[in-house]
């Protein structure tokens, strides 16, 4: 069998490379491109001495993890035991993915025999695999497994920060009552021009048996003054929530600015797992006509100032 050891060496410096730029997406880390780059060629190296060199116990499982923990502190530098033992389990969980993935597609594409066929035991006893894969469809399985992975952890990672924002909103009006997700927007900062008073976002198809035909789909593309100039005087003594509606002015993404139908409630109150409830009864609910997220994870915006000026505090004792 003839062996390039350049191409060994150039094979694995890509892999290196790849696995330590996945391990970094999945950390949410931004090592230097010299550290990224010295890391993958010690890698790479390694890889390649096994070709030059006889050398007793350098590829044992010792030594193995040692390099890797060379390389991980190379790339990313120390932070702390809990910080670099985080780092060095993704970077070994990335290698296991992608590994698995080349070996999986590589049996896939095989000619059916034996699975027994590509085994053999060796004179010390060790298990050997016939594996084989040309370098094309090796850098393509490979590709492929670390693009999954990143793919899966960055998913992962943003549900988790999405997760961490939901809260539970009750909203009461008039004497019902409506139980939604809802997801705190720190950077919500639209107020009542007038009083100041914080705007929280709904999705107006919750309240489309409460308002009048057609304001869900109008409110999309249709300032709210214009639907409240329309009704007549009929409809407005029907509309049971006409002493609560309230015009806010807000800028859209576009620039434009427009005026936003609220509701004047009678209280939200907030709750999640693990954290304390917090009331507010001076706030409004401004209304979108449209979907606030694909998925239905949540249907209202919160103002972060419900949950930093609305949370309920317990009365103080009076003495005895």
């Amino acid at each position: 069998m003839v062996v390039y050891v350049d191409l060994v060496f150039l094979t694995n410096l890509a892999v290196d490379g790849t696995v330590l730029l996945a391990t970094a997406k999945a950390r949410r880390l931004r090592p230097g491109r010299a550290r990224l780059a010295a890391a993958s060629v010690l890698g790479a190296a390694y890889a390649a001495a096994m070709f030059w060199t006889d050398v007793p116990y350098l590829y044992s499982l010792g030594a193995k993890v040692l390099v890797s923990a060379l390389m991980v502190l190379l790339t990313f530098g120390y932070g702390g035991p809990l910080a670099f033992l985080r780092t060095f389990g993704v970077f070994y969980t990335v290698n296991f993915v992608t590994l698995g993935g080349v070996i999986g597609l590589g049996s896939l594409l095989q000619s059916a025999g034996s699975p027994w066929s590509g085994m053999s035991v060796t004179q010390d006893g060790g298990l050997a695999l016939d594996w084989r894969m040309q370098l094309g469809l090796f850098a393509a399985a490979f590709g492929l497994s670390a693009w999954l992975f990143h793919g899966t952890s960055e998913v992962k990672a943003k549900q988790a920060d999405t997760d961490a924002l939901l809260w539970r909103a009750e909203i009461r009006v008039g004497g019902e009552t409506w139980e939604i997700p809802a997801l705190l927007d720190t950077g919500n900062r639209l107020y009542e021009p007038l009083t100041r008073i914080p705007v929280m976002i709904l999705e107006a198809d919750l309240w489309r048996p409460h308002l009048p035909s057609g304001w869900c789909e109008r409110l999309q593309n249709e300032s709210a003054d214009k639907l409240i100039s329309e009704l007549d005087d009929a409809a407005r003594d029907a509309f049971p929530w006409m002493d609560r509606l309230r015009l806010v002015p807000y800028r859209g993404v576009n620039g434009v600015s427009r005026l936003m139908l609220a509701v004047k409630p009678d209280a939200v109150t907030l709750s999640r797992e693990g954290g304390a409830a917090a009331v507010s009864t001076r706030l409004l609910i401004g209304l979108d006509g449209g979907r606030l997220s694909s998925d239905g994870a949540y249907r209202a915006i919160l103002h972060p100032d419900l949950v930093a000026t609305g949370r309920e505090r317990p009365a103080p004792s009076q003495p005895a």
